[in-house]
């Protein structure tokens, strides 16, 4: 019975930890099936690399899509599962943990946000900001207010679905690294 159990646990473990990035990965694939039942493989190729190639809004989109998922797989889709997800909500909030090793997660969450929020006002540029909206004040709050949000949601699926632990000085430090993407954003923008 004991193996059983086992067995049990670990295939019910694989399928909650594997479920969200299997949905995702079939979802995007059944949008390419829909396009390659149209042109075939070698047509849909072409046709995806000539839109790459020629059209910045596409580049743009892809590139804030790639980096988008490389976040969600690294902070919820490829984690695995927690006891106790709420073990340390305070965080580390330096670059020693509570036992004094090295611990350079607070760096790694700040500069995860940095291209991310660069490359959302980048692809977005007309729908955040019209014309003569865009002052460094408004760029800081749009990028905090974003940042924070996304940063929230994924904590609180972590939280929820037990992929990890939800801590503050996540939140803090990925809306730190969404806000430097954004005024990194306005100087670039600016010139």
């Amino acid at each position: 019975m004991a193996y059983a159990e086992n067995v049990m646990i670990n295939v019910l473990k694989s399928l909650y930890m594997h479920l969200g990035a299997s949905v995702l990965l079939a979802f995007l694939f059944m949008f390419y099936y829909m396009y390659l039942r149209r042109y075939g493989i070698k047509g849909a190729f072409n046709k995806w690399l000539y839109k790459f190639k020629s059209d910045a809004d596409f580049r743009r989109t892809f590139f804030l899509v790639f980096y988008g998922a490389m976040i969600l797989f690294r902070t919820l889709l490829c984690r695995s599962v927690y006891n106790n997800p709420v073990s340390n909500v305070i965080g580390i909030w330096g670059l020693h943990d509570k036992e004094g090793k090295l611990n350079t997660e607070s760096l790694e969450n700040l500069i995860l946000f940095v291209p991310f929020s660069f490359l959302l006002f980048y692809t977005f540029k007309d729908r955040f900001f019209k014309q003569n909206s865009m002052t460094l004040i408004y760029v800081m709050r749009k990028s905090i207010v974003i940042i924070f949000g996304f940063s929230l949601l994924i904590e609180t699926c972590q939280l929820f679905m037990k992929l990890g632990t939800f801590q503050l000085s996540d939140l803090f430090y990925n809306t730190l690294g969404g806000l430097i993407g954004g005024v990194l954003y306005y100087i670039t923008a600016k010139k």
